[in-house]
């Protein structure tokens, strides 16, 4: 009776003892076959104007391997790189994985091709290896525009229109037609006022007198002040002729002194009578700033330098003009 139990109970502890082995037992592994290659990788392959993007140069070998130092080139047409970075190795069973970072930054819109080249490696018994990679097509497109990676422009679209009832429709045609009546109303009255002021006699230009008539007024108020103030008569005296001389004739002498304009060279319409008029005005300017005198400005020399500055007005005005 006993032994039969035994043999039960011996029966489960092995059957325990064989899955728990099994259980301990590791799951197989399922890696690729290592092959030696090298490729660019970059992500998105399209780059917006100014974008910043990873290029990883990376490297496959068998376990063991040694990958040369070497760099990715450093010219990069239409990029700009900005740090380079090599990452630890990625160390699979099967394979290592050996990686070059390049910060990188799109400068010019085009399609461009980085170089390819060869990656020079040891295996792990010491033989040497040269591993090439491909070049790689990139396009950097214009951020300009919301969508910058579209090529072509978009063509005609059509407005949605929502449904309009019997209302809508009445109410848009009463608008319409406001509108419409509106603007021929405003039409009409443009039209209208473009015809009264046709049919409005021109209005006169204002008159502006000739210049020898102002120097005249201009020389009476300053005699008018010769008797009380010499000085300010031969001031105003000087000022009206210099008015006189840009009005009639274009001559630049209002801001300039006699002594700049005794070197300049005279306007076509004073050629005669550019010496006469600087001696006018050198000698109105020795009566108003003498370098020492009790009376700086006496009425005589005063009244006669007056007399001068109407004299010279007077011969320049035309025939059909004079008094």
């Amino acid at each position: 009776m006993r032994a039969p139990r035994f043999r039960r109970r011996l029966v489960a502890a092995l059957l325990a003892l064989a899955a728990a082995a099994c259980a301990q037992r590791e799951a197989p592994r399922h890696a690729a076959p290592a092959q030696e290659r090298a490729s660019w990788l970059l992500e998105p392959a399209q780059l917006a104007l100014g974008d910043v993007a990873d290029l990883v140069l990376a490297v496959v070998t068998h376990p063991g391997a040694r990958v040369a130092p070497g760099e990715p080139s450093a010219s990069l047409p239409g990029l700009a790189v900005l740090e380079r970075e090599v990452e630890p190795v990625q160390q699979e069973p099967a394979r290592w994985v050996h990686r070059t970072r390049l910060r990188i930054r799109a400068l010019e819109v085009g399609r461009f091709e980085l170089p390819g080249g060869v990656v020079h490696a040891e295996s792990a018994d010491g033989a040497a290896l040269e591993i090439p990679y491909e070049p790689l097509a990139v396009e950097v497109l214009s951020s300009i525009g919301p969508h910058p990676q579209r090529r072509v422009p978009y063509g005609v679209r059509r407005l949605t229109q929502a449904p309009v009832g019997a209302a809508g429709a009445a109410l848009a045609f009463g608008a319409g037609a406001a509108l419409a009546l509106g603007s021929v109303g405003v039409a009409l009255l443009a039209r209208r006022r473009r015809d009264e002021r046709a049919r409005r006699p021109p209005e006169a230009p204002p008159h502006t007198p000739p210049p020898w008539e102002t120097a005249r007024l201009a020389l009476a108020a300053a005699d008018a002040r010769l008797a009380s103030d010499p000085r300010a008569a031969l001031d105003a005296a000087s000022q009206a002729l210099r008015r006189y001389a840009a009005a009639r004739y274009g001559a630049d002498v209002l801001a300039r002194t006699s002594e700049e304009l005794a070197a300049t060279t005279p306007p076509f319409l004073m050629t005669t009578r550019w010496r006469a008029f600087v001696a006018l005005l050198s000698a109105l300017d020795a009566a108003r700033f003498p370098p020492s005198s009790p009376d700086p400005a006496g009425a005589p020399r005063a009244a006669s330098l007056l007399s001068e500055a109407r004299a010279f007005v007077e011969m320049g005005v035309p025939q059909e003009a004079r008094r």
